[in-house]
């Protein structure tokens, strides 16, 4: 198996660690600080992949705590941003306008980066779009104030995104994927100091529970391997990727809480399924090859 589909593979398995983690993370922050609960995950995260690759801490320089800043800063503010969102407007459109990422990613590598985009990328992409709504949006979408601060979280994780691409062959991977956590770590600390429902040593298991399975999951892992992915794959492919999350969490929905599965939660999943096919489909290996010319002739 070639490197690229090994950690598609990787990738995915983290979205099914955030699906899962969803339920959890909801229950941590239902009485308490978001921003409390963001340091801890992130801070645990950071130590847990420390502890791991410690020897690798030899190479650490000044360039590599840049690269890892700048990686940080776009997934601390997208996840501050997408916090501010969920407390006004819905779940549904939070899950939805955050996966417009999806589009961005293709766009801001076109636009900005002056990089060619595969045709059958936007077409997947397009497809996941459809697949998304299709799981999220059972009674439509209906747009609020809270949604500007989604999408500003849909930019700034695309931004994120393209930020690992950039620094993705020219430094560790495990190295500024640590510097980020940290980095996420202290300016969600920050936020906390500003909030006044800030509890730091929250009473309640769910919460420390919650802090537990997102850090060393959904957090240390599906990080650390993007930051290693994304030598082998491409930037829009990752982000598709991502969109296999609300199908895995609406398995775990049956599974752990006995939710049901209706037709349109399951034709939205598999849409998403066949936008991973199409993005890694090479349409070239389909096509009948042409008969040798210039062959003897009789």
């Amino acid at each position: 198996m070639q490197k690229k589909h090994l950690f598609f593979l990787l990738l995915i398995l983290g979205t099914a660690f955030w699906g899962v983690s969803f339920a959890y993370v909801k229950a941590g922050v239902a009485d308490g600080s978001p921003f409390v609960f963001l340091t801890y995950k992130f801070a645990l995260a950071a130590l847990a992949l420390a502890v791991l690759f410690a020897k690798r801490f030899r190479r650490l320089d000044w360039n590599t705590i840049f690269a890892g800043t700048l990686i940080g800063l776009p997934l601390l503010f997208g996840n501050v941003f997408q916090t501010i969102g969920l407390q006004h407007t819905s779940v549904t459109n939070t899950a939805f306008i955050t996966g417009l990422d999806v589009l961005l990613i293709p766009f801001f590598k076109w636009s900005f980066f002056r990089k060619p985009v595969k045709g059958r990328i936007w077409v997947s992409c397009s497809v996941a779009l459809l697949g998304l709504y299709l799981i999220v949006a059972k009674h439509g979408l209906n747009l609020n104030a809270g949604d500007i601060w989604v999408m500003a979280c849909a930019v700034f994780f695309a931004s994120y995104v393209m930020t690992v691409g950039c620094f993705a062959h020219r430094f560790d991977a495990m190295l500024t994927v640590i510097v980020a956590m940290t980095v996420c770590s202290l300016g969600s600390g920050l936020g906390a100091i500003f909030d006044e429902q800030a509890i730091w040593i929250p009473s309640e298991m769910q919460f420390w529970k919650g802090v537990l399975i997102t850090g060393l999951l959904g957090t240390a892992y599906m990080y650390g391997i993007q930051s290693s992915a994304q030598k082998y794959i491409e930037e829009e492919k990752v982000a598709l990727t991502y969109l296999c999350e609300p199908i895995f969490a609406a398995v775990a929905g049956v599974i752990m809480l006995g939710e049901s599965l209706n037709a349109r939660t399951i034709f939205g999943g598999l849409l998403i399924l066949v936008a991973l096919l199409i993005a890694e489909l090479d349409l070239k290996c389909l096509r009948p090859r042409e008969p040798k010319r210039g062959g003897a002739s009789l």
